[in-house]
């Protein structure tokens, strides 16, 4: 089992047995997201040359109003040195907690804007082939597809794009020396 399982199966025995796995899922994605937003707090959460310490008494005070399961977490993360498997972490217990809770993250790229009435259509369409689990569909746009829609959910990805189209054309084409 790898470090980032591990550690992702002990925190959610853990939220699971104090019925926080949501709350912790939250804190988790807030922090990450904290991360990300800011490059001083990323060198420091990151940074080697921080002494444990020092991290520790700042994710006492980063957490502060979070669930003492994140805090506690975290700390663990710093005192063995694994920062760096933090956002593969987060990821997995993300998965292990949606299909716990029988959900489903579904992220859908559009080259446009998708209306709310297309995005209720597309989430009850995916929830039938996924046999009524709950689907959090996550949407964006990218105008180079073109047309149609990319699917990614879990491992799977879906291309269902005219540019994923249109390189299948090209790619079978080849093959074929027809180009």
């Amino acid at each position: 089992m790898s470090a980032v399982s591990t550690y992702a199966e002990a925190l959610f025995g853990a939220a699971r047995e104090k019925d926080e796995l949501e709350r912790v899922l939250g804190d988790l994605r807030e922090f990450s997201e904290a991360l990300r937003e800011s490059e001083e707090l990323e060198l420091f959460f990151y940074g080697e040359q921080i002494s444990e310490r020092e991290k520790r008494r700042a994710i006492e005070a980063l957490t502060e109003g979070m669930s003492s399961l994140t805090t506690n977490f975290l700390k663990v993360l710093c005192d063995n040195r694994r920062e760096e498997i933090f956002e593969d972490v987060v990821r997995r217990y993300g998965e292990m907690v949606e299909e716990h809770l029988g959900r489903v993250e579904v992220e859908v790229v559009t080259a446009t804007e998708l209306s709310e009435e297309m995005r209720e259509r597309i989430r009850e369409r995916i929830a039938r082939i996924l046999q009524g689990r709950e689907v959090i569909l996550r949407t964006s746009v990218d105008p180079g597809i073109v047309g149609g829609a990319i699917f990614r959910f879990k491992d799977r990805l879906v291309d269902g794009s005219i540019r994923g189209r249109l390189e299948g054309l090209r790619e079978a084409m080849l093959e074929r020396g027809v180009v």
